[in-house]
């Protein structure tokens, strides 16, 4: 919840910025064209010149993006973020100075429009945000987006952060120092706990871990971050700890003290919100494209086996809760496991058919190369990916993405190990890395390691790659039963 406050507050930077940017320019305008007696060189149509400012939007909007501004990050220095807003603002304009030049028509009624608009830019924007975060800190007020932070540490650099945090408007809440094999007392005020455990179990939910305390021994760092990332908590710590690093680290500062924050994958903040566009859009362009193809899918199963068309599995999601996965039925209904099923399980829908052979295999693999099970239509739909479909809707709903680890159901959670975590930090997808390596062919312990390189090296042009590659190879029908 707090992670998501932070985004929509960067979410609203960008309107802001953009009608501040506008507004400059269009100020800009008015002051040149309308307020000053001289004549202009070019004279532009009002409506004319807001169209073109309109037009330059998303350039603006990537170059603000490029200097840092839309950053996530609780602790920004006012001259630190003014000194980004003039450099972004400079960018900007000469952007439109640039288009001015190699543009056949003028963009500018005249040239002291772009000198205007640099100033009332610099301004408009510094106010916008200066708004945003009044708002965003009264909001801290109410308990909106404040994050509760442990420390760990009593030493100098901990007792620091724990002042710097808890000061009004800071939007943290210090739950409490930890120092390990220390008693359970007051310190200058916050509660000092002897290990994580009992501090997350006797305090409220916890958002984020500092590791303050540069002396701790390289056992207990490990045990600090596992136990953050295995409870899906932001950790962060000093960058002197045994010189620690992950891909997906970043520096940060806070208090003065620099630190390095580790994070399960580079999906998060703009990451999440560029995937979940690129999700929608995908999606939608898609259901339209395959309509006709799903309405003669079900059509078919309707006539040559009778029963629900749909079905529909629960699978692992994002941090360990469960969704449900929708395909096109591709099983004899007369052997379809379920609840209300003859066979509840699997294992005896196989005894039934008198095929126990394929028992070892599918405890084994957790699915069959010749399922028997499977109709005849079925196979044909499970070959050319045309049972998976409908997961089109999930991924509109938001409980998967396009790309993504593979969707599993609790019993197979224990074959990723100690990177269970790792593997749990995104949403299932309808292909990923394991569809394009050889999906079936290949085994289950290959598939989890390409389940967590692909959560640990996330990026938008991987998932392009993996769509663009999942085509050929249902077209070419690789490593599909």
């Amino acid at each position: 919840m707090r992670k998501r406050s932070e985004l929509i507050f960067n979410l609203i930077l960008v309107p802001a910025d953009c009608l501040a940017l506008v507004g400059a320019f269009a100020l800009a305008y008015i002051v040149r064209v309308k307020v000053e007696a001289r004549p202009v060189a070019h004279p532009i149509a009002s409506m004319e010149f807001l169209h073109i400012l309109l037009i330059a939007l998303p350039i603006w909007i990537l170059i603000f993006a490029s200097i840092g501004l839309y950053t996530q990050g609780r602790t920004k220095s006012r001259v630190s973020e003014l000194g980004k807003v003039v450099v972004a603002v400079s960018g900007s304009v000469m952007f439109m100075i640039l288009a001015d030049f190699f543009s056949k028509a003028p963009v500018f009624p005249s040239k002291a429009v772009p000198v205007y608009a640099l100033g009332f830019g610099v301004v408009l924007v510094y106010l916008a945000r200066l708004v945003i975060g009044m708002l965003q800190r009264f909001l801290y007020r109410f308990g909106v987006g404040v994050r509760r932070v442990l420390i760990v540490g009593t030493n100098e650099t901990a007792n620091d952060l724990s002042r710097e945090l808890s000061r009004r408007g800071s939007g943290y809440t210090v739950m409490g120092l930890v120092g390990v094999g220390l008693p359970d007392r007051f310190a200058k005020g916050t509660k000092v706990y002897a290990n994580l455990p009992d501090a997350v179990e006797r305090r409220r939910s916890v958002d984020e871990i500092i590791q303050a305390d540069t002396s701790l021994d390289q056992d207990s760092v490990l045990e600090a971050m596992r136990f953050a990332t295995d409870h899906y908590i932001t950790y962060r710590y000093a960058p002197t700890l045994f010189n620690l690093y992950t891909a997906n680290s970043r520096l940060t500062e806070l208090g003065g003290v620099p630190l390095v924050e580790v994070r399960l994958t580079p999906l998060d903040g703009w990451g999440r919100v560029i995937k979940r566009a690129f999700d929608v859009i995908g999606a939608t362009l898609a259901l339209v494209i395959f309509s006709p193809l799903m309405l003669i899918t079900a059509l078919i199963i309707a006539v040559t086996d009778p029963g629900p068309i749909f079905y529909r599995h629960r699978r692992l999601s994002r941090a360990g809760g469960e969704t449900g996965v929708w395909k096109f039925r591709s099983m004899s209904w007369r052997y379809s496991p379920g609840p209300n099923r003859p066979y509840k399980t699997a294992e005896e829908a196989f005894v039934a058919m008198g095929r126990q052979d394929v028992i070892p295999e599918f405890r084994r693999e957790q699915k069959l190369a010749d399922d028997p099970r499977v109709s005849g239509f079925g196979r044909f739909i499970r070959r050319t990916s045309l049972d998976e479909l409908p997961q089109l809707f999930n991924v509109l709903v938001g409980d998967m993405s396009l790309v993504g680890p593979r969707p599993i159901i609790q019993a197979e959670l224990e074959h990723y190990g100690e990177h269970s975590t790792s593997f749990l930090a995104l949403k299932p997808g309808i292909t990923g890395l394991w569809q394009i390596s050889g999906r079936s062919n290949i085994s289950y312990d290959d598939r989890v390691k390409l389940d967590i390189f692909y959560v640990e090296n996330w990026s938008l042009w991987l998932d392009i790659k993996i769509l663009l590659q999942t085509v050929l190879v249902v077209i070419l029908r690789k490593g599909a039963y």
